[in-house]
C-alpha cells in the first residue's frame, strides 16, 4: 500500500462503512469482501492490509460501536455513583446509563437507526458471534460495575441473578429495535408507532419490573 497516512486512514473509513451497512443489510455469511470494496470504491488488497480477513473487519465494525457505547455506560455510572453516594441508586437509573448509550450511538448519524437494529440483531442473533479478543476486558469491567449496582439497589439479589436480569434487560431492548416493526405489522396499526423515547421509557418499566419481581421471589424463597 502506498497510500499517504491520511489517505489510508480514509480507505479504512469508507471499508467500515461499507462493511456495517450491508452486514446490517444482508447479514455477515452472505456479504462477500468484493461487495464491500466495491461498495467502498476499495480492493480486496485494502482489506488485508487494514484489517487482515473478514472477520477482523467483522471485529473492527463491532468495536467501532461496542467500545464508545461501553465507556459511555461506565461514565453514566461514575456520575450516579457520585449522585447517590449516600443512598442506593434506583433501579431505572441504573438501566438508563446501561441502555441508552446504545440509543446515543444510534443517533450519532454512523449508521441510521433501522439500520443499527438490524446489526445489533444480526451480531447477537444470526451467528453466534463471539466478542473480539480486544473488547472482552472492557465488557467484563462493565459487567461487573453494573451487576454490583443492581445487587446494591436489590440486595435479594445472587450475582449471577444480576447478570441474568442485565443480560435478559439488553435483550428486550434488542429486540425491539430490531422487531419493532414487525409488531406494527402484526397489530394492524393498534400497537400505535411510539417514539423511540417513548419504546425506550417502555422498555426501562419493564425490565425494572422484571428485576423487582426477581428480588420479590429471592426473598419468598
Amino acid at each position: 500500500m502506498s497510500e499517504r497516512p491520511d489517505e489510508a486512514q480514509g480507505t479504512r473509513e469508507r471499508i467500515l462503512s461499507s462493511a456495517e451497512t450491508l452486514f446490517a443489510e444482508c447479514g455477515f455469511e452472505t456479504v462477500s469482501l468484493r461487495d464491500i470494496t466495491g461498495a467502498a470504491g476499495a480492493n480486496v488488497a485494502a482489506v488485508n492490509y487494514h484489517f487482515g480477513s473478514k472477520e477482523r473487519l467483522i471485529d473492527a465494525v463491532v468495536e467501532r460501536h461496542v467500545v464508545p457505547i461501553n465507556h459511555e455506560r461506565l461514565k453514566l455510572l461514575d456520575r450516579l455513583e457520585v449522585s447517590h453516594a449516600e443512598g442506593v441508586i434506583p433501579i431505572e437509573e441504573i438501566l438508563r446509563a446501561f441502555l441508552s448509550p446504545v440509543l446515543r450511538q444510534i443517533s450519532s448519524g454512523k449508521m441510521s437507526e433501522e439500520l443499527f437494529g438490524k446489526f445489533m440483531g444480526r451480531l447477537i442473533g444470526e451467528r453466534g458471534y463471539k466478542l473480539p479478543e480486544s473488547v472482552r476486558p472492557l465488557f467484563s469491567l462493565m459487567a461487573r460495575r453494573f451487576t454490583a449496582a443492581l445487587r446494591e439497589s436489590v440486595p435479594s439479589l445472587s450475582e449471577e441473578a444480576a447478570l441474568w436480569r442485565m443480560h435478559f434487560s439488553f435483550g428486550v431492548m434488542s429486540n425491539t429495535l430490531t422487531h419493532g416493526d414487525t409488531l406494527r405489522q402484526i397489530s394492524g396499526g393498534r400497537a400505535g408507532n411510539p417514539s423511540t423515547g417513548n419504546i425506550f421509557e417502555k422498555i426501562i418499566e419493564f425490565c425494572s419490573a422484571g428485576i423487582r419481581a426477581a428480588g420479590k421471589e429471592s426473598d419468598d424463597a
